[in-house]
């Protein structure tokens, strides 16, 4: 099982706040998650910081919902936590409580999505391929055993040409069940083993009615957003177990109606309760879909209890009551009290006020958070509520968008946008919450404040305190929701106000480059380290990247107490930036990480400072290209603080452990220098690894039942200069990534924060991936952490086993490492289990090495079986220098994962995969140094524009494809008349560019959501700053819809329907198709019902690989038809194959 980082685990939270963590990403596409630890409270606006990391980690700069982009910095991960990839049901309570609740252990993904291979001879027009072919594959070659089903049984058979099952083999490898998730109590004690569905969902549920509403989509059913994942139950188990759990080990919890999906999971602060919401399924013989009901189960038996009374009726998920809307500030009281749906769950709750009228939660911007260990408060449905507005059945007249004023606004093309004032009432209507405060323990509840859009309610960590966020008019048909105006008040627990924090108006206009950001106030959160005091960052450029001014960024703080006593006190300057300040990361009073960066640049600045002491200088700490993978040193680890939030851990190593860290570093600094000297001449390649140290390699034995010596590692790395012997001043915990020329190779290093010295405690070892992450021996706050004896969390996987979890505890001067299982998952594929896996490196034209992840069959022999069809997958990416784009950045040891739409699923039908080959997009660094010399810190340039990398992309893109191709070839292990290729998004715009501009290279292409007409798109798009108009021969030379009339080789769209990303509207696939078609294209057009950017029906995604594995079959691969394969223009009412 994989252990992820705070700052990327945020993937599917990010599809809930995409419009209000958007424009903190493109403020700075390389902020990093400093408020990543601060996970324990419920705090919006460091959950901003968050996302905005993770969008630039895995989503890029400017486009949440694509995928990772390499030419911006991965965030700072502070790993005092470890979360997976939940499904959409946590909540920002859960992710701010994320060491109480977030899943520290969470199973990868057993959802595998490989194509197949198939027999294919069309290579009549490439007698040099042919050529090749033959000189690669004797004639003696015997075929691999393949399985000649091809798939195309109907899912629902009264629907025999509706969706299809892909081949057995395929479908077999998507059904595996899956994987629990994780989530560790506060005191480590026990912990929630979380069942996941065993499938997919189904499309009926992915087809119920939702509303696009300023840039959301929402259930009208449920109040919340539409087409939330959800868990299927949840059970107590002791933490000496190892999961998955036996039964007999397992308390499930019990009380709450049965059959109910789970969201929004989280521990009370001291653990002693556990709440969730519950709603109905909504299928055949289930109660009626309604508002999520909030949950409080008792950890110590399992009982559950609703936690807000519901009048008397039929079903749990009844309509919410409708009450008039108490005084704010006044009990709920009247009416009488309805029966429990269970015994247990009656049993164990306390005495609850009769008759509170129920009220379901409103989740569609938020939903609950702890204020301490028994208060929580809630969004809820307002009281009184109405039906919903219905559309007036004549228009009140012309729809008018005005420029009288001749203002500048360039915005990318946002989808669900309003329309009308229709919409704007049903946004109001579906938005707006109440909130109220509960006393899980005494049931009092208590509604605070009025009714409004709340969007964010952030307790302090002291619970005494809200910061509380909410949405006014005017509402704009041109920009989503997250710039819509906002008010953010600063309020005792109570509901009473004590100052205003912010007052944004309607922000229209805020520039489309990199690094610009919204005026005003931004960022607005709690510190980690102290009880109440919340900072934020103002832009002194008025959020435009190209007004040059110092500082660019402010960044002020103000005691919530200071201001309850005095209100005339004003906010204070604590640290500022020239550069776009990503966000702080806290420790204590003498020191915060301040991070500032510029995308232009690449340039990231890691500044220490005293937040106490802002009268103090601050001091660099990291000045780097953050492209550059190689020179990370890692981010610090934290820990718990006494309010449950997350601040970064200082340690205390002995001094015995520094004298033998020095004498190990000594060591390796001789083995390295020995090595550097036995090393030839002209060797480019990575330099030999200094071996360890004798002391450091040796891992002894760890005594006690269930332990065993760490397969990691433990070596002391190099020394900066310095030689403290003591353990005084500022030292930190350093994980890392760990990427070398050899792969990644995750450390841990024990920092000394004045000198910079540093020293390598662990680093993983082939043949195995291990990541150290988490500190799990912080349950005492108010203990002082040390190495020795430091319990952490480590995963360990390797190219045959998949990730598991364990604890592991230095020891012995930091220096050998007990551990104890936590986890024993099976293989999730066993019929992949011995596929052959291998990294490779080759040079592109131009000299820039390229890295791809080979797959093999099992079973495959290449003097046997020879050359094999093979499918290239991939995603092209944007580099600054080309030195960054030839970095390695993977590792040959990690366990293949296999998602539900994965090229590898195609091993299993006997193709090689070529999956992720870098296709760098690199600027003529040369050309751009002369254009750009006496830029400023934006890299703005008073002579000519340096150039941009789309500059070249298709010549980039071809020349890439071209030695990932020949690479393989030259291998003999792919055929070159039958290679494919493929991608999704950005990836599906390469591949039109490729089968359009390299037809020579690919005998098919499978194109999935993307966008092909980038004048469709014109004030820019991916990485792209420049708008149609600065660049239009850019714009057009990209487009492969512009070569529609030259593209020669089959090529497949897929689509979603319901497509929500920026830029890939499905107009796109629709328009190329019939651009295709309209010239004799051999292409075929799939749009998938109900689908956003990424598929996930369970319908859907199984017609979606029938399809892929149908066209590669035909086209590129072994000739295995399905004769029900529809290739006509009229069957079924969809449009098919323009040929053939």
């Amino acid at each position: 099982m994989q252990a992820y980082s705070t700052g990327s685990a945020l993937g599917a939270r990010l599809a809930r706040s995409r419009p209000f963590v958007h424009d903190v990403a493109r403020a700075c596409p390389h902020v990093v998650a400093a408020a990543a630890a601060r996970t324990t409270r419920h705090s919006g606006a460091a959950y901003r910081m968050i996302a905005a990391a993770a969008l630039c980690s895995r989503a890029g700069p400017t486009d949440p919902t694509r995928a990772p982009c390499s030419s911006t910095p991965a965030p700072l991960r502070l790993t005092g936590l470890r979360a997976g990839p939940l499904p959409l049901l946590r909540s920002r309570s859960l992710w701010r409580n994320a060491p109480r609740l977030s899943p520290l252990l969470v199973a990868r993904p057993t959802l595998p999505g490989v194509r197949d291979a198939a027999d294919s001879s069309a290579a009549a027009d490439r007698p040099e391929a042919a050529a090749a072919s033959t000189a690669a594959a004797p004639p003696t070659h015997q075929p691999l055993p393949l399985s000649p089903d091809t798939g195309g049984a109907p899912i629902h058979p009264t629907s025999p040409n509706g969706y299809k099952l892909p081949p057995p083999e395929i479908a077999a490898i998507v059904d595996a069940p899956a994987q629990p998730s994780l989530s560790y109590s506060p005191d480590r004690k026990t912990f929630l083993q979380i069942t996941r569905p065993p499938s997919l969902p189904p499309i009926f549920e992915m087809s119920r009615p939702e509303l696009k509403l300023a840039g959301l989509r929402v259930d009208p059913e449920l109040y919340a957003r539409s087409k939330m994942s959800y868990y299927l139950g949840i059970s107590i188990v002791p933490a000496t177990e190892v999961v998955p759990a036996p039964a007999d080990k397992c308390r499930p919890l019990t009380g709450f109606p049965p059959g109910s999906w789970i969201n929004y999971v989280s521990w009370s602060p001291d653990g002693t309760h556990i709440a969730f919401t519950v709603r109905s399924p909504g299928g055949p013989g289930d109660p009626p879909r309604g508002p999520l009901e909030l949950w409080l189960a008792d950890p110590a038996t399992g009982a559950c209890r609703p936690a807000l009374r519901q009048p008397a009726a039929p079903s749990p998920y009844s309509a919410p009551a409708g009450p008039a809307t108490p005084t704010p500030g006044s009990p709920r009281a009247g009416g009488a009290a309805s029966p429990e749906p269970s015994a247990p769950a009656a049993a164990a709750a306390p005495a609850m006020p009769l008759g509170l009228p129920y009220r379901g939660l409103n989740t569609v911007f938020d939903d609950y958070a702890w204020l301490d260990d028994d208060t929580l408060v809630a969004a809820v449905l307002p009281g009184g509520l109405t039906a919903p507005p219905t559309r007036p059945g004549m228009p009140p007249g012309p729809k008018v968008s005005d420029n009288s004023a001749g203002k500048k606004a360039q915005n990318r093309t946002w989808p669900d946008l309003l329309k009308d004032e229709y919409d704007m009432a049903l946004f109001e209507h579906y938005g707006v919450s109440e909130l109220l405060r509960l006393d899980v323990r005494t049931g009092e509840a208590v509604i605070i404040g009025a009714p409004r859009m709340y969007i964010e309610v952030d307790p302090s960590p002291d619970g005494q305190y809200l910061l509380v966020t909410w949405l006014e008019k005017p509402y704009s048909t041109a920009v989503p929701c997250g710039r819509f105006p906002r008010r953010t008040q600063l309020w005792r627990r109570d509901g009473s106000l004590v100052r205003e924090l912010a007052a944004l108006p309607l922000a229209e206009d805020i520039p489309i480059a990199f690094n610009s950001c919204r005026p005003g106030p931004r960022g607005i959160s709690w510190r980690d380290d102290a009880p109440a005091e919340v900072y934020w960052m103002e832009a002194q450029d008025g959020g435009d990247p190209a007004v040059e001014v110092s500082p660019r960024d402010v960044v002020l703080a103000l005691a919530a107490d200071d201001v309850a006593a005095d209100p005339a006190v004003q906010p204070r300057q604590i640290a500022a930036t020239d550069l776009r300040c990503g966000g702080v990361a806290w420790c204590d009073g003498d020191l915060a990480i301040l991070f500032e960066s510029w995308y232009k640049t690449r340039r990231s600045v890691w500044w220490r400072f005293a937040p106490d002491r802002p009268h103090e200088p601050k001091t660099v700490i990291f000045d780097r290209n953050y492209e550059d993978v190689y020179g990370d040193p890692g981010s610090p680890l934290t820990r718990r603080t006494r309010w449950g939030t997350y601040a970064i851990a200082r340690v205390a190593p002995d001094p015995t452990t520094l004298a033998a860290l020095k004498q190990a570093a000594a060591q390796a600094e001789a083995a390295a220098a020995a090595a550097a000297a036995a090393t030839p001449p002209g060797a480019t390649e990575a330099a030999a690894e200094p071996p360890p140290a004798a002391a450091a390699a040796s891992a002894a034995a760890a005594s006690g039942a269930g332990s065993k010596a760490n397969a990691g590692v433990l070596k002391a790395g190099l020394v900066t200069s310095g030689g403290l012997a003591s353990g005084e001043g500022t030292w930190l915990l350093m994980s890392g990534s760990g990427a070398s020329p050899e792969g990644n190779k995750p450390f841990l290093d024990l920092m000394h924060l004045e000198s910079g010295e540093t020293h390598r405690l662990w680093q993983s070892s082939p043949p195995q991936y291990e990541v150290m992450g988490s500190i799990m021996s912080d349950t005492d706050p108010e203990a002082q952490l040390t190495v020795e004896g430091m319990c952490l969390m480590l995963s360990r996987e390797s190219s045959s086993d998949p990730p598991q979890s364990f604890l592991t505890t230095l020891h012995e001067a930091g220096r050998r490492c007990e551990e104890r299982r936590l986890t024993d998952f099976p293989h999730p594929y066993p019929q992949l289990r011995e596929l052959r896996r291998e990294v490779l490196r080759y040079p592109r034209s131009d000299g820039v090495m390229l890295t791809a992840t080979l797959y093999l069959p099992p079973g495959y022999d290449q003097q046997t079986h020879g050359s094999l069809p093979c499918i290239v997958w991939a995603y092209p990416r944007e580099y600054k220098t080309k030195e960054a784009a030839g970095q390695m950045r993977r590792s040959p040891h990690q366990f293949t994962s296999i998602g539900s739409t994965s090229p590898t699923l195609w091993l299993t039908r006997g193709y090689a995969v070529l999956d992720g080959p870098t296709l760098p997009i690199v600027a003529d660094v040369q050309e751009e140094e002369a254009a750009g010399a006496g830029a400023g810190a934006g890299g703005d340039s008073n002579g000519s524009k340096p150039p941009e990398p789309n500059d070249t992309f298709v010549e980039q893109l071809t020349d890439g494809a071209r030695a990932a191709v020949q690479e393989v070839v030259r291998r003999g292990v792919a055929d070159p008349a039958r290679v494919s290729v493929g991608g999704h998004s950005y990836g599906a715009f390469m591949t039109a560019n490729l089968v359009a501009h390299a037809p020579d290279l690919f005998a098919a292409g499978i194109a999935r959501t993307g966008a092909y007409n980038r004048t469709l798109t014109p004030f820019g798009f991916q990485n792209e700053e420049r708008t149609l108009w600065q660049a239009p021969e850019v714009y057009t030379r990209m487009s492969p819809f512009m070569m529609a009339d030259k593209i020669s080789k089959p090529l497949l769209l897929i689509h979603g329907e319901d497509d929500n990303n920026p830029g890939t509207f499905p107009l796109q696939s629709e328009r190329f198709y019939q651009a295709l078609k309209g010239h004799g294209a051999t292409c075929r057009l799939v749009l998938l019902p109900h689908e956003g950017h990424g598929y996930r029906a369970y319908e859907s995604i199984m017609h979606t690989l029938y399809e892929q594995d149908q066209w590669i079959e035909r086209y590129a691969g072994y000739g295995r038809l399905d004769p029900g394969y529809i290739t006509d223009d009229t069957a079924n009412g969809n449009e098919g194959s323009a040929s053939d």
